[in-house]
């Protein structure tokens, strides 16, 4: 449709200079007081800290996630690419940009209150699309949309790396033991671990010549969205056609994952040739001290997805990518004169509504109570001495483990052990007061060497007919006997999430996002216990099929026992509701 023919022509001048000014600072100082002045989240314990100077300090500090830094120089090259197109379009602000603006606010508002920094991080999102909508217009959005999109990669998604690297690891370790079992070196997988297959006829047990894990953090899996951000820019630069480019941006998870595989490849054959500790390292207490050869074995994951993506980039548009380049550089030349505005009178109509409901949230922040009091514990760190027929012994917090523990966080621990030899382990995990701070088990328990083999929702039955929905992990371990065999710890962990009210929950995304909820909507803040029922099978280094069925017959024992005591465990460490810490 052609705009209204009543709207006045673009006007440029003196009036309409001190408009378009005027726009630009407002975005300018509600990025600095929103987001660089005002103490959102308390990224460190006992005070707040802005979003930016909490994003700084966590980018920094994690490797993984150190790309985010240069993300927002290569968005304003973006821009700088396009301000031709850009001084050729006067603004002609769109009302719509206001609701958009309203969402970003508001998405502000809710991390500010349950004092967590992805709202936050969404907001700068949403917060430069509605200014941009609600003062330039559509056609500036449009033109800015590849960069807008692309700012999303300075924003570190912890929580993605999770749900989308974590699937990868098993499937990797899969293909990759086809792979060498192919190339003639037997190979099998569980889980995440790769190991060498049994030989019954030169004597080797599983994993005697070699036996990998593929670690979350040196997996390689965690370049993942490093990739995606270079796929990204890659195919706007050099690709022309949006369905070419959405090719080559989803490319990056096969190529990561080829990439992966290639590395796990040269750490197998260098474990194989030149042995365990040259190829992937020592490994002292919980800590695994990476050679020099698997460093430079971690190298192929950038490599290969890299290569394979210039391949796919060749293949997509082949000799058009020099065009698709060259048409980058038409944008040098810059447009004459300032920004022209469409109707100035409506522009300054709509930079007033922005800085009045950017003013608003701001004043409401401001009077909003951000003092982080947690409520009461739900749970009682004086386990019990006996449950069912277990008789329990205190266990001692390793100084590994408290020094791993974050402020404020108790763990309390009890190995339980029946007539018949079970054992069990259990332990508390009390949250600190100052925020939310318990781990993943998922994350956890690699870190301290153990595999996991299959993570699954479980009920445990209660007292009557009431149940509870928790986690189940089945994990194992290899480690070293005295006499230098390899000994198999297969193991069961239910865990479960309590909150202040009595509130449970089965997972640890379940138990943050009720977090943020009750927070902002009940404006309680739960003292979160985890609790950890664990039972360790072990089982003997073999290559006889019988021992591997008796080991999987004890660990579907080990669940039932895992579940029934659980049942009868909780009720005895739960406090009522009126109770106090």
């Amino acid at each position: 449709m052609h705009a209204d023919s009543s709207s006045p022509a673009p006007l440029s001048g003196p009036s309409t200079t001190l408009v378009w000014r005027a726009g630009l600072a407002l975005a300018a100082l509600t990025l600095l007081g929103l987001f660089l002045v005002l103490p959102y989240q308390q990224w460190d314990f006992g005070y707040r800290t802005s979003v930016l100077s909490g994003w700084m300090k966590w980018v920094i500090e994690k490797a993984d996630w150190n790309f985010c830094l240069v993300v927002p120089v290569i968005t304003g090259a973006l821009v700088w690419l396009r301000r031709a197109e850009l001084r050729a379009q006067p603004w002609r602000g769109d009302w719509l940009g206001l609701p958009v603006l309203a969402a970003g606010l508001f998405v502000y508002w809710v991390g500010y209150k349950a004092d967590t920094g992805y709202p936050g991080f969404l907001a700068v999102q949403l917060l430069f699309a509605g200014l941009v909508l609600l003062i330039a217009g559509r056609g500036w959005m449009r033109t800015l949309f590849f960069a807008w999109l692309f700012l999303f990669f300075t924003w570190p998604m912890q929580p993605l790396e999770d749900s989308v690297a974590s699937p990868l690891r098993p499937r990797t370790a899969a293909i990759t033991a086809r792979i060498l079992s192919l190339f003639g070196m037997p190979s099998v997988s569980e889980g995440s671990a790769l190991q060498s297959a049994a030989d019954a006829e030169r004597g080797l047990a599983l994993g005697d010549r070699f036996s990998l894990d593929i670690d979350a953090k040196c997996s390689g899996i965690n370049s993942l969205f490093a990739l995606m951000m270079i796929s990204a820019l890659l195919g706007y630069l050099a690709l022309k056609s949006p369905k070419s480019r959405l090719v080559l941006f989803f490319s990056a998870i096969p190529l990561a994952v080829l990439g992966n595989i290639a590395r796990l490849v040269m750490l197998a054959y260098g474990s194989v040739w030149f042995g365990s500790e040259f190829a992937v390292g020592k490994r002292i207490g919980e800590h695994q001290e990476m050679s020099l050869y698997h460093t430079c074995a971690g190298f192929a994951v950038f490599g290969v997805a890299l290569a394979g993506m210039f391949a796919l980039c060749w293949l997509l548009e082949g000799r058009e990518m020099g065009a698709n380049l060259k048409r980058h550089q038409k944008t040098r030349a810059t447009a004459a004169g300032a920004i022209v505005v469409a109707n100035p009178r409506r522009t300054w109509m709509q930079i007033a509504a922005a800085a009045a409901l950017i003013l608003v949230t701001a004043g409401i922040c401001l009077a909003t109570d951000t003092r982080y009091l947690v409520s009461r514990a739900g749970v009682n760190l004086d386990l019990p001495l006996e449950v069912l027929s277990y008789q329990g012994r205190p266990m001692e917090v390793t100084a590994l483990e408290k020094d791993k523990l974050e402020e404020g966080v108790k763990l309390s621990r009890m190995a339980y052990l029946n007539e018949k030899g079970r054992q069990i382990i259990c332990s508390v995990i009390l949250s600190g007061k100052g925020k939310r701070n318990l781990h993943r088990p998922e994350v956890c328990l690699p870190g301290q060497g153990w595999t996991i083999v299959e993570s699954s929702p479980v009920t445990v039955p209660l007292a009557g007919e009431s149940s509870l929905k928790a986690t189940m992990l089945r994990i194992f371990v290899d480690r070293a006997t005295p006499d230098g065999r390899r000994e198999r710890v297969r193991g069961v962990n239910i865990y479960w999430y309590v909150g202040s009210d009595d509130t449970t929950c089965a997972s640890h995304y379940e138990h943050v996002l009720k977090s943020y909820a009750h927070a902002i909507f009940r404006n309680v803040n739960h003292r979160w216990a985890m609790i950890s029922v664990f039972i360790p099978v072990v089982e003997q280094a073999s290559s006889d099929p019988l021992a591997v069925s008796e080991s999987m017959f004890a660990e579907f024992s080990a669940i039932e026992d895992a579940q029934s005591f659980a049942g009868q465990f909780f009720p005895k460490i739960l406090l009522p509701p009126e109770a106090a810490e």
